[in-house]
């Protein structure tokens, strides 16, 4: 899933499940994330077990109702702290989200541990695209019984 906008570009794939093996139904459904951004010159790639497939799940639906202008929620937060969203858009078809890193996705640039707030403004388009890829990155890992 990649967005871009006026703070630069971030982009977030799944790569693997944690734990392939685990008899336990949270551990088999952590996944690997990579975050990879670009902001005021600064790349930046990190990669965690940040998210597991119910919350990418989750987020796929919250950023298709966004879409369709019947937002579940303004925040979207998860399990693990180190990512969140907020969806800060004015009206309709024009789309800005605050995207949180911090802790395990905090980028290695950022001198204090504190939070780090990223914005994205995709237009329709782009929005669409990143909501077809995050179904097909969910397709490719579903929740696992």
């Amino acid at each position: 899933m990649k967005l871009t906008g006026p703070d630069g570009i971030f982009e977030l794939n799944i790569l693997d499940y944690e734990c392939s093996d685990s008899p336990y139904f949270m551990d088999r459904n952590w996944l690997i994330v990579s975050l990879k951004t670009n902001y005021e010159q600064h790349d930046y790639v990190r990669t965690a077990s940040i998210l597991s497939t119910w919350e990418l799940e989750l987020l796929l639906k919250w950023m298709r109702s966004v879409a369709d202008n019947h937002e579940l929620s303004p925040k979207l937060s998860f399990v693990d702290p180190a990512l969140g969203f907020s969806n800060m858009s004015p009206g309709q078809n024009d789309y800005h989200f605050r995207i949180k890193l911090s802790s395990d996705a905090l980028p290695n640039w950022k001198r204090d541990r504190t939070p780090f707030y990223f914005r994205v403004a995709p237009d329709k388009s782009e929005l669409q695209k990143a909501i077809v890829d995050l179904e097909k990155q969910l397709n490719r890992f579903p929740i696992r019984e």
